[in-house]
């Protein structure tokens, strides 16, 4: 049985590549899903047989899918199909993107199928509790940039800053979404400060196309920016945070992964040192001040020195 479920997240993972991140080279696919060559062209030949047919075009290095097939929804009661429309909704929470976007697209068709006023009415309810709710977002918005994401189109966006009360508008090419800590961010390039920024989608306000067509970075890697996240925040170069924790919030900290790079030393005084190499120290320093006097920035100084600034103003706050 593990043989089996192996090879079907294996073609599950091909498939995922395939449609998220068509711009790849053969090369960088088959590192990506872990295998080589051959079984590469075993499992193509697998997904082709079930009705999921792609190439790689060699003139613009990317993946191309000339079908994908589909498969008649008969004879679904009404309340079979409200069942599968409102699993969607407990999808969106699992942190899996691709499948939760792929499970509104099914849930899509499903509604069209309805009869009337009453399909209008699951269509906006499944709105309301699917994008709002699940994703917090509005359906618009993500159309937009998935459609932007797949035809390579820079877009218009107008971003709601929390720190700010009016939107601001900023020109981006977008290049991948992503589900991280119950909500949905897009990693995009900023046309203006010429670098790859993160946006949480719920802040969208407005996604417009521009006549333009971009393409990605080269080097860019989703998977490498994002493999020393600590929470949301991405980037190239990780760097190294340390943290001390006294002997009260010890057993609390060592009975957690709370990184996949984490080192932890015991310290004399019945404390320890936690290290981690992370793309935005700053996070590792949000997460610390929860812990309050339990815990202490070591290094890097400039992040302990921001630690000081900001126990200074909570003392100055609570007098």
């Amino acid at each position: 049985m593990r043989k089996y479920t192996s090879r079907l997240q294996r073609i599950l993972k091909l498939a995922i590549e395939i449609k998220c991140q068509p711009r790849q080279s053969l090369q960088d696919l088959i590192a990506r899903v872990g295998v080589s060559r051959a079984q590469f062209y075993k499992d193509r030949e697998f997904l082709k047989g079930l009705g999921f047919q792609f190439h790689h075009d060699r003139k613009n290095d990317c993946f191309v899918i000339d079908q994908d097939c589909y498969l008649p929804a008969e004879d679904l009661s009404l309340s079979e199909r409200f069942a599968l429309i409102m699993a969607v909704r407990q999808l969106s929470t699992t942190g899996d993107y691709f499948l939760s976007y792929h499970g509104f697209l099914a849930a899509r068709k499903l509604i069209s199928g309805l009869q009337g006023p009453l399909r209008e009415s699951v269509s906006n309810l499944f709105d309301d509790l699917v994008f709002r709710e699940g994703f917090g977002c509005d359906a618009a918005v993500l159309e937009k940039l998935q459609l932007a994401i797949s035809e390579s189109r820079r877009v218009r966006i107008r971003y709601q800053k929390p720190s700010e009360s009016e939107t601001s508008e900023y020109e981006i090419d977008p290049y991948s979404i992503f589900f991280r800590k119950r909500s949905l961010y897009l990693e995009a390039f900023s046309v203006k400060s010429k670098e790859i920024r993160t946006y949480r989608v719920s802040r969208m306000r407005k996604v417009e196309f521009t006549a333009m067509h971009f393409q990605r970075l080269e080097g860019y890697d989703f998977a490498k920016r994002n493999r020393s996240v600590f929470s949301v925040f991405g980037g190239e170069e990780p760097q190294r945070v340390a943290v001390r924790f006294n002997a009260h919030a010890r057993p609390y900290i060592e009975e957690s992964l709370w990184h996949h790079s984490q080192k932890i030393v015991p310290s004399g005084d019945g404390g320890i040192l936690l290290t981690v190499e992370v793309a935005e120290p700053r996070e590792v320093l949000w997460w610390a001040m929860g812990w309050g006097a339990d815990a202490e920035i070591v290094e890097p100084a400039w992040l302990r020195e921001e630690a000081r600034e900001s126990v200074k103003k909570m003392s100055e706050l609570y007098g």
